[in-house]
């Protein structure tokens, strides 16, 4: 494993420590297996698609525990990365800062983080590159404490992020900013920790935070909390990148068959959540620890409806318009080539294999 090179890793390894120890950057490389039909069919496991020799090795880091993680569960439970000659271990790093300390120090080669929060990373380091994402429209919903009625009202308020700087602080602050609020000093930061979206449902619901930015199943669960819905992120009009797919530039120019296996898994992932319903509900009810079948629908609706897409291009027009929404705080992302950090190679690979969905 490679060596604690920076002190944040400290926090970042007492966070994941629950999820398992990451693995070193492969040395390996998985043989190429044949494109699958983009069918809910090719989700049926076929030991002759299994290519020969030993599998690689590599580590995923998610930033949250939330229902938009179901295909990487998926694909880790039901062997569909194994299938590409991967072998993944998946571990909750709550927060991006950290997730992407993770990647750069090489702990992980693949990380799921908020777009809006990883572009002050890229800014830094370039070499930080997301190539896909699978995110459809947001479906975080503001939830909010009974006696917040209107905006106005959130003046003041305490709301709850997981850590400063990470992903859901960014959203909010970019609602804020456009509902005529001032996130510096209109807002107070309450931090939950632990990546998972439960403990700012139960925050909310003991009054210690005022608000949160939810996202199904927990959108729902504070609402029977006795918590309201001011309003949905989406009706905002802001623009949106979701929870895209990052590596290192090297992982690219050096491994690419590695990042285009772990691309297939994760969509086969999302082939196979909207293939078998049954199989998915059961998925997020282990990792969202619901046994509640109303909530299970809620999340599953969402994922199956709209909340995943497997032409899983990164949308640069969306990023770009993030990034200019950012600049008057953040000056120096005026200099962040977004053609170096977006890679779109590997999509564009499996598009012309026909192992993505047809336009």
């Amino acid at each position: 494993m490679p060596s604690r090179r920076i002190a944040v890793l400290l926090l970042l390894l007492a966070s994941a420590a629950c999820s398992g120890r990451a693995t070193p950057a492969p040395s390996n490389q998985p043989q190429s297996s044949p494109a699958a039909p983009a069918s809910a069919q090719a989700m049926e496991p076929a030991p002759s698609a299994l290519p020969a020799g030993p599998r690689t090795k590599i580590t995923g880091g998610y930033t949250v525990v939330s229902a938009n993680i179901g295909p990487l569960w998926l694909a880790a439970e039901q062997g569909l990365w194994q299938r590409h000659g991967l072998d993944v271990d998946l571990t909750l790093i709550s927060g991006t800062p950290i997730v992407m300390a993770a990647l750069i120090a090489g702990e992980i080669q693949f990380a799921n983080a908020n777009a809006d929060a990883a572009l002050s990373v890229q800014a830094r380091n370039q070499d930080v590159v997301s190539f896909f994402s699978a995110s459809g429209p947001p479906a975080h919903r503001m939830m909010v404490r009974p006696d917040v009625e209107r905006v106005e009202d959130l003046r003041g308020k305490r709301f709850g992020v997981f850590t400063r700087g990470d992903g859901n602080e960014v959203l909010i602050s970019k609602a804020l900013v456009k509902l005529g609020l001032n996130p510096e000093t209109d807002a107070t930061w309450g931090g939950v920790g632990g990546g998972n979206f439960g403990g700012l449902v139960q925050a909310l619901a003991v009054g210690s935070i005022d608000a949160a930015l939810l996202t199904p199943p927990n959108d729902l669960v504070a609402r029977r909390n006795g918590a309201r819905e001011l309003f949905r992120l989406r009706d905002l009009g802001l623009p949106s990148a979701g929870l895209p797919v990052y590596t290192l530039r090297r992982m690219l120019d050096e491994q690419r068959p590695v990042a285009e296996a772990y691309a297939r898994g994760f969509i086969d992932g999302i082939r196979l959540l909207r293939a078998d319903p049954a199989l998915a509900k059961r998925t997020l009810s282990e990792h969202l620890s619901l046994t509640d079948a109303e909530l299970l629908d809620w999340s599953y609706d969402y994922l199956a409806a709209d909340g995943l897409v497997e032409r899983a291009y990164v949308d640069v027009d969306q990023l770009r318009a993030i990034l200019e929404g950012l600049l008057p705080e953040q000056p120096d992302l005026a200099q962040l080539p977004l053609d170096r950090v977006v890679d779109h190679s590997v999509m564009e690979t499996l598009d012309r294999q026909g192992y993505l969905a047809p336009r």
